[in-house]
């Protein structure tokens, strides 16, 4: 390891202690939060009920780890546990029933009407032409609805077979990072029972769609860096990226991140190479969309570029009032420009920066320290609220997306105390892994985006399995070992 690489890695490693520190003191605060609005009994329900799912959820990891004990083939044992995803994913689906709303049911809306053929929805000053990167969603959806005649539970059903796949490709991605099978099959399991991954399968959402793309597109980019793939596979890598970045553009991100890593780990004509590569494929099928979607008249605006500017999104993310989330003020400067692209730019810029300079220092700080806790403690990723609305059980006061949520904060916070554990643990396997950098380096992009942009806890969800693939600490084959020396 070079001089470069070295001081890249402690500077990334006392960051992530930071990140994780607050994240962690962040999800242990925000199940008593949830508490503060129920009254005695519907805590004491809240508790049974979550003791019961949190129950269920370690029997199935005891018998996981049982069959590994037995020495079943890793390929059985990862067929049951995509069989209980798929399972997991459609019992919710069918027992929990609710329909979109807020702003998914605009979009299903708009989708409806392009199914129609109206293709208005993605014109003018309407919701799809202020906010275009939803126009491959809606357009999803409408192809969808034309073809079934249950278009919400066909969603739905393909939202679990591709939320199955990701399991999968979690799997495939963690063993490239620890060349560890029971390591592998443990976090596949992890990601089996990972209550966003359940949830957001009822939330017509483009996350959904994004993430087996960005998954595959991580996980062909580390076989190509540790030369077990040729070239080819770097154009796929790229390909799968941007076809992702269609449904949700947050790809550019990952893209950023992969020519970081190549330019601080390899240093070499082939990094370069490789990064000119990634450039291309993940442009060719972005500009392609585009071009094809404004030559047939379906779209007014780029995808990448609508009727409202993206900077009315950090104008709300600066907002220390709403915490850097939604608000009405902000939310109604387009109106009040009539919509006019540079006056709302100019506008927003103007705000931005009367707020970030005329601020004092300590305040910002503070703001932008809550903002992040409030964006990644979420244990859910507020799947909990967007797949069950209002829905409530025993009583009316009594909500099922309260239930939920504090049962996956209990997870998550397992989770990030073992992730932020391991920070302190300086082993040589991980300090000098690459790969697992290459994760580091993802997240803490995202981390930096999501500081600049409005918050909402729903936005992280897209890079939720960055959680799982480092969730390494527990040492799963060293107990496999002690318990084949014990069974001898």
């Amino acid at each position: 390891m070079n001089y470069m690489q070295d001081k890249f890695n402690n500077f990334v490693g006392v960051f992530l202690k930071i990140l994780f520190f607050l994240i962690m003191v962040g999800s242990i605060a925000m199940p008593f939060l949830s508490f503060f609005k129920l009254s005695f009994k519907n805590i004491v329900y809240s508790i049974v009920i979550i003791l019961v799912i949190l129950l269920a959820c370690l029997f199935l990891g005891h018998f996981i780890y049982s069959l590994v004990k037995k020495d079943f083939s890793n390929r059985l044992i990862l067929l049951i546990i995509l069989l209980l995803a798929f399972l997991l994913r459609l019992s919710y689906i069918l027992l929990i029933d609710t329909k979109p709303f807020s702003d998914f049911a605009v979009i299903y809306a708009s989708s409806q009407k392009f199914a129609l053929g109206d293709y208005s929805v993605f014109k003018g000053v309407s919701y799809i032409a202020r906010f275009p990167h939803l126009t491959i969603l809606s357009i999803y959806l409408g192809e969808l609805i034309k073809i079934f005649h249950k278009p919400i539970f066909a969603i739905k059903f393909i939202n679990i077979i591709l939320s199955t796949i990701n399991v999968y490709i979690i799997y495939l991605i963690s063993f490239e990072l620890y060349e560890d099978k029971v390591k592998s099959i443990m976090i596949s399991f992890v990601a089996c029972i990972f209550p966003a991954f359940i949830f957001y399968n009822s939330v017509l959402c483009s996350e959904n769609l994004a993430m087996p793309f960005f998954l595959g597109s991580v996980y062909l980019f580390i076989l190509v860096i540790k030369n077990k793939k040729n070239l080819l596979w770097i154009f796929i890598s790229g390909i799968l990226l941007s076809i992702g970045n269609l449904f949700r553009i947050v790809g550019i991100i990952i893209l950023i991140a992969y020519i970081l890593h190549l330019l601080i780990y390899y240093r070499n004509k082939k990094s370069i190479l490789i990064s000119g590569i990634l450039i291309v494929s993940f442009i060719l099928p972005l500009i392609s969309v585009n071009s094809l979607l404004l030559h047939n008249n379906v779209t007014e605006y780029s995808l990448w570029n609508g009727r409202e500017p993206f900077e009315t999104s950090i104008l709300k993310g600066t907002n220390i009032n709403s915490l850097g989330m939604w608000n009405i003020d902000d939310a109604q400067l387009s109106e009040k420009y009539n919509f006019n692209y540079n006056q709302v730019k100019s506008a927003s810029i103007h705000i931005i920066t009367e707020r970030l300079t005329k601020t004092p220092l300590y305040k910002l700080i503070g703001f932008y320290l809550i903002k992040f806790i409030a964006q990644w403690s979420s244990g859910d990723f507020s799947g909990a609220y967007w797949s069950t609305g209002d829905l409530s059980i025993l009583n009316p006061n009594f909500s099922i997306s309260i239930i939920l949520f504090v049962y996956s904060q209990l997870l998550y916070i397992i989770l990030i105390i073992s992730i932020y554990k391991n920070l302190f643990v300086k082993k040589i396997d991980s300090y000098d892994n690459k790969q697992i950098h290459l994760i580091h380096i993802i997240f803490c992009g995202f981390v930096m985006f999501y500081l600049i942009i409005e918050q909402q806890p729903r936005y992280a969800y897209i890079v939720s399995w960055i959680f799982i693939l480092l969730f390494y600490e527990i040492p799963f084959n060293k107990l496999y070992r002690n318990s084949k020396k014990n069974n001898k």
